[in-house]
């Protein structure tokens, strides 16, 4: 699933809910296209800009179905706008590596302090990608929309960030979350335990789910390993 690496230009949750919608809706990709240029349009005005705004969200849908866009796509339909947002982490997680690197960064950094500077944060990414021009540009950009996703604020001064914290209370959601996480990761199996405390989750408190609630998920498969319950999922 992922056929780029990371986010070339900032997003929102406004705009990842109004790709979906346009999906939902019956949009073709030329309609989606035409209409998200139009809004992006009001913002930005760099034809280019617009072009590679639109492209990210639109890698998201706009793809060759698979099971696991199936199930995003009907989890969201019953969500308002601010509940689907583990959907939309779910499938970025899946399609920007880097997103999802960042995000297991901040999560370990933020289990050792409520606050982290952004020194930190490239300090940590360096060391697996390697500094890079592109790669410092792409880091600015994925901060600013774990901002604009309201998952992350402004901590003292705007150089250090801290969490911002979202329930999360709805099986089909959690599972969602749980298979997006062994996807990214390319863990074939996962324990409940460290699925909930695992750090490329951490704007997401996860309350009255169960592992059993994961056990009644159709894809998902629980077995036993040893003395630990794992889930896995189904081929």
């Amino acid at each position: 699933m992922a056929e780029r690496v990371a986010l070339s230009k900032p997003i929102s949750l406004d705009l990842l809910n109004e790709v979906y919608e346009e999906y939902i809706a019956g949009f073709t990709k030329i309609e989606s296209k035409e209409k998200l240029d139009e809004i992006i349009g009001q913002k930005i005005s760099s034809k280019d800009n617009i072009r590679k705004t639109r492209t990210i969200v639109q890698n998201l849908w706009y793809v060759d179905a698979d099971w696991f866009h199936e199930e995003a796509s009907s989890v969201a339909r019953y969500l308002t706008r601010i509940e689907r947002l583990p959907v939309h982490w779910a499938l970025l997680m899946n399609c920007y590596p880097l997103f999802t690197d960042m995000c297991v960064v901040l999560g370990q950094l933020f289990e050792l302090k409520d606050s982290v500077s952004a020194t930190q944060i490239k300090a940590e990414i360096y060391s697996k990608w390697g500094a890079r021009n592109t790669l410092d540009a792409s880091l600015s950009k994925t901060l600013k929309s774990l901002r604009d996703m309201e998952t992350i604020t402004y901590g003292s001064g705007h150089t250090s960030y801290a969490k911002v914290m979202h329930k999360i209370s709805d099986p089909k959601v959690v599972a969602l979350l749980f298979a997006s996480v062994m996807l990214a990761t390319e863990q074939q199996y996962m324990t409940w335990e460290n699925f909930i405390t695992h750090p490329a989750i951490f704007p997401f408190a996860i309350n009255d789910v169960t592992q059993a609630d994961m056990a009644a998920i159709p894809y998902l498969s629980m077995e036993r390993m040893g003395e630990q319950i794992v889930f896995r999922i189904k081929e």
